[in-house]
């Protein structure tokens, strides 16, 4: 197993645009769960060292991305997302920038989890076979079908679950082979 270490500029870069990116993932998906994260927990949570873990890590900065190969696992806090492959692709040179928060968005392009792709935190969990962040549109597409959002016995699912930050709107559609589900309890009796 490769894991994450802080041993040079360019390994810290990676985990300050990877520590982002998957709080990016995982918000969205509490987004997408209607169940947003309290302010406090996520400053808790971005505070936190963030573990990335893989059988394998290709770097190619003539093309701009970064991929974790093989039983991915990034671990924030409470925070969980594992899948088979987990590729970020940015903008700039990694080494020449002085790793203000500001310049880690304009960086990041994109961050594509793929295959078995399963979210968890203490608030909701998410499956899908590919999760994709796209930075500039900000949109989340979880696409397979199967994809779903829990969050305590609310769930929703669907082939193909887009959440729209910018205007907190989210679309779900179904197949040929899945209809669109969901469901939903009142009251006390969901947690």
């Amino acid at each position: 197993r490769i894991r994450s270490v802080t041993t040079n500029a360019h390994a810290i870069r990676w985990l300050q645009i990877i520590a982002w990116g998957a709080a990016i993932l995982l918000l969205g998906s509490a987004m997408a769960a209607d169940q947003p994260a309290s302010g406090a927990e996520s400053s808790k949570t971005g505070d936190q060292p963030i573990l990335i873990e893989a059988d394998q890590l290709v770097s190619n900065n003539e093309k701009k991305f970064a991929e974790f190969i093989g039983n991915v696992k990034a671990t924030q806090a409470d925070f969980v997302i594992t899948s088979d492959r987990l590729r970020i692709y940015y903008q700039g040179e990694l080494l020449e920038t002085e790793g203000t928060g500001d310049r880690d968005e304009e960086m990041l392009r994109k961050i594509v989890a793929s295959g078995n792709v399963k979210i968890k935190s203490s608030q909701y969990s998410a499956e899908s076979e590919k999760v994709e962040y796209d930075t500039q549109s900000m949109t989340i597409t979880m696409t397979g079908d199967g994809s779903k959002v829990l969050s305590g016995k609310n769930s929703i699912s669907g082939s193909k679950i887009i959440l729209y930050r910018k205007d907190g709107r989210v679309e779900v559609k179904g197949s040929k082979k899945q209809r669109v589900e969901a469901t939903f309890f009142s009251g006390s009796s969901a947690s």
